[in-house]
């Protein structure tokens, strides 16, 4: 039978913590049900039913503006379904500890609180479980403010490097596969907070079953083959879970818009919501797209006045007739934020709190120092405050550099049209301007650079538009589209800040994972890659 599985974090302390009460009532048809022989049991549970509840489906109002539906009123969905909650006691160093675990069918998973599940239940014990030669598909999302979530499914299980991931900049929220251990069940399904399984079970073997499951979620068998998920370690210490909490609530006070931005939480078909509600009790903003500025507009209409409100935040999405196609999620589902607490690197993602590990951190901001700094003084002027970057490429030394900002390429048999560069140097610089250095936008700038300097490798046309325009500005040029010094080229990502410090080390730690990627692929097509910063004027001294 194929159940899904939960596990509560150590703060719970008895069943009624772990259902959402305005869900389980009377009211929406669940019901308490009791076992036949509680003493021979062998776990401590509560299990509810959820009888017959009946619904309008969505589209009966669509059919009724323009047709005449026969006994309309008959037309109802019926939901059953059910939650298992268990408790299982355990000696652990000598202190007895109590593990909660909850168990759904149906829509059972919609009635308990997910705001209280042990972080990371489901993927641990699906990677300790899962034979790591039948991996099945994973979903992922990078790390970065600009968040880019993937599916990849292969139809027969294959090991890892078949997936084709970066684990250096993405995170797991989903693994799925075939079980190592049929007694633990046949194929598996993990998430940061669910598993499903597939097993064959039946109630009274349920606390055995938990018990099982515990021991695995315990286990540090994944490191063997899945030890890369270390990297970004979700965050269990709930004293500095608090503090971080805090920041990301000040953040939000104060309206910030760097290091934080907003994604979709999962893998739902968003293209179906026509527009999103976003609410707090009866405050209410409606939106196309959930943004920080949605969000920042509702927070000004209420008393926002603690970390804990985040939880309170709903947003859900609406089709054209104002029918929810999404279940309501919370604000902390969708918050991407970076920070930093005493020496260490902190990530809010999922919903969790991921520790950036030590070694990986050094290792990254090593390979950061390791690009190319351009530290030539006049390679490019500096920006004004407030000054856009189409003034300033334009304004850049015209005997040196041809400017081709907003000077697209039609890329053949598509629509998307390509920028080569902003500007274009003499001596073979293919310059990318971005201004200031919030995460969100780097990203695609780095992502600019890599596209561009594969279309140059690989495209004929592309490379012939670039040598055709460098010809008219200069002179000299001395090779063609079939000719090309691709060795003698540089990608130059030039950054304008008003901070003092070296650009590669004021840059997010988002945007240094990302960068890294996206220079390993110019690098692979026989391209160099250097960084220039560009400093912002200072008014003041120069009146």
């Amino acid at each position: 039978m194929k159940l899904s599985y939960y596990l509560f974090n150590e703060n719970m302390r008895n069943f009624n913590q772990l259902i959402l009460h305005n869900k389980v009532n009377e009211n929406n048809n669940f019901f308490v049900l009791k076992p036949k022989d509680p003493d021979n049991l062998g776990f401590n549970c509560q299990v509810y039913i959820q009888r017959n509840k009946q619904k309008e489906p969505k589209w009966i109002e669509f059919l009724e503006k323009d047709l005449n539906i026969p006994k309309r009123n008959e037309i109802k969905n019926t939901v059953n379904s059910f939650v298992i909650l268990i408790k299982l006691n355990r000696t652990v160093d000598a202190e007895e500890k109590s593990y909660f675990f909850a168990i759904t069918g149906g829509f059972g998973f919609t009635a308990i609180n997910k705001n209280n599940l042990e972080n990371n239940f489901g993927l641990k014990v699906a990677l300790n479980t899962i034979d790591s030669k039948e991996l099945k598909a994973f979903d992922v999302r990078n790390i970065d403010l600009k968040t880019k979530q993937k599916r990849v499914l292969i139809n027969k299980g294959s090991e890892l490097g078949e997936f084709d991931l970066d684990f250096e900049q993405d995170l797991i929220n989903l693994v799925s596969g075939k079980s190592k251990d049929e007694e633990v069940g046949t194929s598996i399904r993990g998430t940061t907070s669910s598993l499903s399984l597939n097993s064959n079970v039946g109630f009274s073997q349920l606390g055995e079953k938990c018990n099982q499951l515990l021991d695995l979620f315990l286990s540090d068998d994944y490191k063997e083959n899945f030890s890369f998920i270390d990297n970004i370690k979700i965050l269990k210490d709930i004293k500095i879970t608090n503090l971080l909490n805090q920041k990301l609530f000040e953040t939000l006070v104060n309206h910030e818009k760097d290091y934080i931005s907003l994604a979709y939480p999962d893998m739902i078909e968003y293209e179906r919501c026509s527009k999103y509600k976003v609410y707090y009790g009866r405050k209410t903003i409606e939106t196309e797209e959930v943004t920080l500025y949605d969000i920042y507009a509702l927070l000004d209409q209420i008393n926002f006045n603690s970390p804990t409100l985040i939880n309170k935040i709903k947003i859900v999405g609406l089709d054209d007739s104002d029918t929810a196609v999404t279940s309501p999620a919370t604000l902390n589902h969708f918050i991407i934020y970076e920070t930093q607490l005493a020496e260490d690197k902190y990530i809010f993602s999922l919903n969790n709190w991921y520790k950036i590990d030590n070694d990986y951190f050094t290792n990254v901001q090593n390979e950061i120092r390791g690009i190319e700094l351009l530290e030539t003084e006049d390679f490019l002027t500096d920006i004004e405050e407030g000054e856009t970057e189409g003034n300033y490429n334009e304004r850049q030394d015209t005997d040196y550099f041809l400017c081709l900002d907003k000077k697209n390429y039609q890329v053949t048999g598509s629509r998307s049209k390509i920028e080569v560069c902003d500007l274009f140097s003499i001596d073979k610089h293919f310059v990318c301007v971005k201004k200031e250095t919030a995460s969100a936008t780097l990203s695609h700038l780095f992502a600019q650079g890599s596209v561009s300097m594969k279309l140059i490798r690989d495209s004929v046309e592309y490379r012939k538009f670039l040598v055709d325009k460098a010809k008219e500005k200069f002179e000299t040029i001395n090779y063609d589209e079939d000719n090309f010094p691709y060795s003698e080229c540089t990608l130059v990502y030039a950054i304008s800040t008003s901070k003092t410090e070296d650009i590669r080390d004021s840059l997010p730690f988002f945007s240094k994972v990302n960068l890294l990627h996206h220079i390993s692929l110019i690098k692979r097509l026989g391209i160099k890659v250097a960084m220039y910063k560009i400093n912002v004027a200072n008014r003041a001294l120069t009146l």
